[in-house]
């Protein structure tokens, strides 16, 4: 009876081991199961974060497409103002219709702008010609030229120092701008108004 017992004894002890054993086996396959889910998930992941990646390139692309871009001849409204440029001159000299007045001169160039304003507001605007610049290929800016040699050549009538613009008409002037010589491309920024009038932009290409 005793080694019966024993036997028995040894038997659910042999018993309860394999059964531990068989604990730990299936625990390591269900981890080994779900590794591959998470990463699953992660690849996912990864995906749609390119994928959405992708979208806000091609809508960003798509917006850049749509902007409008404005050339001589085209009318560009800005706020209350509007804008047509008739013509775009460059040159190293300027010279007066009087024969008393030196001419300007530059090492650069002088790009001369006649442009026409429009006032759609209900009230008198005032253009000046401080709301204008030129930007080139580089990203520099440049401001109309206010060199005493440079006025006195330009016609009176042209010029657009502080000029009233009453509702429903335009004014027709020049602005003078002084450039490096080697500067090719470049396009005019156009304002909404002088001042604290201002605030809106936009940009007509010149070359």
């Amino acid at each position: 009876m005793k080694k019966i017992g024993k036997i028995l004894l040894w038997g659910l002890g042999i018993f309860i081991v394999l059964g531990i054993i068989g604990t730990i086996i299936g625990d390591d396959n269900g981890s080994d199961q779900a590794e591959p889910s998470t990463s699953t998930q992660v690849e996912e992941a990864s995906t749609e974060a390119e994928t959405a990646n992708k979208d806000e390139t091609q809508e960003n692309t798509q917006e850049e497409g749509n902007a409008d871009v404005y050339g001589i001849g085209d009318y560009v409204e800005v706020g209350k103002l509007a804008y047509i440029v008739h013509n775009v001159e460059t040159t190293d000299i300027l010279e007066s219709d009087n024969e008393f007045i030196d001419p300007a001169t530059t090492d650069g160039q002088f790009v001369v702008v006649e442009i026409e304003a429009f006032n759609n507001d209900t009230e008198t605007r005032m253009v000046d010609s401080t709301m204008f610049k030129i930007i080139d290929d580089q990203g520099r800016e440049y401001e109309s030229s206010s060199d005493v040699d440079v006025m006195m050549v330009m016609d009176e009538s042209l010029n657009l120092f502080l000029q009233d613009i009453n509702p429903g008409l335009s004014k027709t002037g020049k602005l003078v701008f002084e450039l490096p010589a080697d500067v090719t491309s470049y396009e005019l920024q156009v304002s909404s108004g002088f001042a604290l009038a201002g605030g809106e932009y936009a940009t007509i290409q010149l070359k």
